[in-house]
């Protein structure tokens, strides 16, 4: 009699919540790319893209030079 009992890594709740953690992490950096990336196109924006926005030169300037981990507005 073979009595050997096959258990998944998977199926165990710590990796399970390592995996999570993973994507939760991995998304939140590739947020953090995203702002920094659209904040420094939003410095470059001229005047005229600028009015097509509605947006003042300082309030592009005042967004644009936010740091990109800073997302709370």
């Amino acid at each position: 009699m073979n009595s050997m009992v096959t258990i998944r890594v998977s199926e165990f709740p710590v990796q399970r919540r390592r995996r999570r953690f993973g994507r939760i992490v991995w998304n939140k950096l590739v947020s953090w790319a995203q702002l920094y990336r659209t904040r420094r196109q939003l410095l470059e924006l001229t005047d005229r893209e600028l009015d097509d926005l509605n947006l003042t030169l300082e309030a592009a300037r005042r967004e644009g030079c936010r740091p990109f981990w800073d997302s709370s507005r």
